[in-house]
């Protein structure tokens, strides 16, 4: 009698116990699923005590708006206002919370309805943003913890967001939407999408710039004056802004126009700047491309990192103008920091000798920065982030100084 091959057993095994889970998986499902919704009804009224009539509306018009939330999972009207439930991850998934917002868009009540929450803080944050709207809202962060509380941003992105569904379908418009409308109204456009213009010559007198997606102009912002500026330079309207300020500022973002360095001088560690532009002001562009934590755990452990992609603007005179996280895949929580504004604005105005790599070589069994610690880019808790990004500075400023020893050529 022959016998069953190994591979043979173990085929029927694995089908054996696939087919179990799938089986309990059908029972067990539908049982959560209906703890869910009956724990969702009981907090309608907790969250909204004074609604009557509730009635669960269909997000499918809403979802197609850029602007909608996608961490709103359901909303329900009611005669005295909305309640809508979120599911967001702080420390880890499956963070359900339940937000109250009365007729006059204000917050009711919250609270979790689901939690896998490490700490037990939930409980704390349930009450913490009663009676804030709109206008009033401010991150609540949890008694005892550190700034990098999970769940603290958990609950804030979750009441955020509650925030903004209640304006979009209240028929309102979000900050950002009316951020939007101010800048159309401003150039004259009606479905243009702004964002900020990545600095490539420094300008005085303005306090914010955007460039329209469809190449129309500029709007420049000064105090709460938005003011357009044409392609060809044509200033649509200047409100209360001084006509010259705008003229200097446009003729200095002409002057910024970028050309690429297609050869470059042997030394720059291309490994890390990947792209060079000079400005026809003698101003310089680089895009950086530089291993993090993402990219340092791969190559530790074997895999396929990301690595963070950082452009940096540095001027004739050798100073950071203007500093950029483009896209990264950092830890949440702790290296995600590099891609906030307060993060790489730290760099701007500052030149070579004020950067510093301050970790020689990170290790994982141990971080190496020091509390103390106050150098530029220094990321509390992310050493391999923070090694990353200012080794990608020193490396654009290496390249900085042979491009210029060569005169630009």
């Amino acid at each position: 009698m022959k016998k069953v091959q190994p591979i043979l057993v173990l085929t029927c095994i694995c089908l054996v116990v696939a087919l179990l889970l799938s089986f309990v998986n059908s029972i067990t499902a539908p049982i959560i699923e209906a703890a869910q919704n009956a724990a969702a009804d009981q907090a309608l009224l907790e969250v909204l005590p004074n609604g009557k009539n509730f009635k669960e509306l269909s997000l499918d018009e809403y979802l197609v708006d850029p602007n909608f939330p996608v961490v709103v999972k359901k909303a329900y009207q009611a005669d005295g206002g909305y309640v809508f439930q979120m599911e967001v991850a702080g420390y880890a998934s499956g963070l359900i919370i339940m937000c109250g917002i009365d007729s006059d868009g204000k917050i009711v009540k919250v609270k979790h309805i689901q939690t896998n929450e490490t700490f037990g803080l939930e409980g704390e944050l349930n009450n913490a943003y009663v009676g804030q709207d709109s206008s009033s809202l401010e991150f609540v962060l949890a008694a005892g913890v550190t700034p990098k509380s999970l769940t603290s941003k958990a609950y804030y992105e979750a009441i955020k967001a509650a925030i903004d569904a209640h304006t979009i379908m209240g028929g309102g418009r979000t900050p950002e939407q009316i951020f939007q409308d101010s800048c159309n109204a401003a150039l004259g456009t009606t479905d243009a999408t702004f964002t900020k213009w990545f600095a490539t010559a420094e300008v005085n007198g303005i306090d914010a710039i955007y460039e329209s997606s469809d190449q129309s102009g500029m709007v420049f912002v000064i105090g709460e004056t938005f003011v357009g500026v044409k392609a060809d330079g044509t200033i649509v309207n200047t409100g209360n802004a001084d006509h010259t300020v705008i003229t200097q500022a446009y003729t200095a973002i002409v002057g910024g126009k970028l050309t690429e360095i297609t050869e470059l001088p042997e030394g720059i560690d291309t490994k890390i700047v990947t792209k060079v532009h000079i400005a026809a002001n003698g101003n310089y562009v680089f895009e950086l491309t530089s291993k993090g934590f993402h990219s340092l755990k791969a190559d530790e452990f074997g895999g396929q990192g990301v690595p963070m992609q950082i452009k940096v603007s540095i001027s004739a005179d050798g100073k950071i103008i203007d500093c950029l996280t483009v896209a990264h895949k950092e830890s949440s929580g702790y290296g995600d920091a590099c891609a906030s504004e307060d993060y790489y604005d730290q760099y701007r105005g500052a030149s070579s000798d004020d950067i510093k790599v301050s970790v020689s070589k990170p290790d994982f069994h141990e971080d190496l920065l020091s509390e103390n610690n106050k150098d530029i880019g220094v990321i509390a808790s992310s050493t391999f982030t923070t090694y990353g990004y200012q080794k990608a500075i020193k490396a654009a400023f290496a390249a900085f100084e042979l491009l210029t020893a060569q005169g630009g050529e």
